[in-house]
């Protein structure tokens, strides 16, 4: 597991996260890695979760993490983005 130390505002496909329960947004950060084996075959894939936090309610949301081409500039761009937030 990776964890992104500090707490974070996230943009997920060029939208701000917020949590459905509380409506806050900032949240903890690590990558889940999950073994995905499909009955009857021997390849085992892997796939990675970001696994986000809110740090107000304690609410988990998993998203999976896309290279995807940007409109404008021609170039691949993550589809979700981070931005630390500094405690006082």
């Amino acid at each position: 597991m990776v964890r992104r130390r500090g707490i974070y505002e996230v943009n997920v496909l060029g939208k701000s996260l917020t949590c459905l329960f509380c409506q806050g947004n900032q949240f903890r950060h690590r990558e889940v890695y999950m073994d995905l084996q499909p009955l009857g075959q021997k390849v085992t894939n892997q796939l990675t979760f970001q696994s986000l936090t809110c740090t107000s309610c304690g609410d988990n949301r998993m998203f999976q993490e896309k290279e995807i081409l940007h409109q404008t500039s021609e170039k691949q761009v993550s589809s979700i983005e981070y931005t630390e937030v500094i405690q006082e």
